[in-house]
C-alpha cells in the first residue's frame, strides 16, 4: 500500500512524463487528481501547472481565447504566489522550476502575440526537467 506522499509523487511524475511528451490533457488529469485529493503545501504551484497544461491543450484544439485566459492565470500562480516573495523554490517538486517558469512566460508572450493558434511555435514549450539532472550537468 502506497503512502499519501508516494501517491502524490507518483501522480506528479506521471503528469511530468505526459507533459514532456505533449499529452497535455492527460498530464492535467494526473495533476488534478493530485491537487484535488491531497492537502498539498504547494497547491497553488500545482494549480499553476494544471492551468499551463489546459492552456496548451486549448491551443492545440484552436481555442486561443481560452488558452490566453488560462495561461494568464497560470503565470500569476507561478510568478506571484510562491513563498519567496511570490517565487517558488528553484527546485519545487524536484524540477528546475525557475527555468520552467521563465520559459512558460515566453510561451505566454507568444500566445498573446499570435492571432491564430496554428501560428504558435511549439518549440517554445519547455520540458519539465529534473532539478537533480540540471545539477549533475552543471558539475560536468
Amino acid at each position: 500500500m502506497l503512502t499519501n506522499e508516494e501517491k502524490v509523487n507518483h501522480l506528479f511524475e506521471a503528469g511530468r512524463r505526459l507533459f514532456n511528451s505533449g499529452e497535455y490533457f492527460d498530464a492535467h488529469e494526473e495533476w488534478e487528481e493530485m491537487w484535488s485529493e491531497f492537502n498539498l503545501p504547494d497547491r497553488l504551484f500545482v494549480q499553476g501547472l494544471i492551468q499551463v497544461t489546459v492552456s496548451l491543450y486549448h491551443l492545440l484544439t484552436g481555442n486561443l481565447k481560452g488558452s490566453r485566459n488560462l495561461m494568464g492565470r497560470a503565470i500569476d500562480k507561478l510568478t506571484r504566489r510562491g513563498p519567496n516573495g511570490g517565487r517558488w523554490n528553484p527546485s519545487q517538486r524536484g524540477i528546475n522550476s525557475t527555468t520552467f517558469i521563465e520559459e512558460i512566460e515566453r510561451c505566454a508572450k507568444e500566445i498573446n502575440r499570435i492571432d491564430n493558434p496554428a501560428d504558435f511555435n511549439w518549440n517554445l514549450v519547455p520540458r519539465l526537467q529534473s532539478a537533480e539532472k540540471n545539477r549533475e550537468e552543471e558539475q560536468l
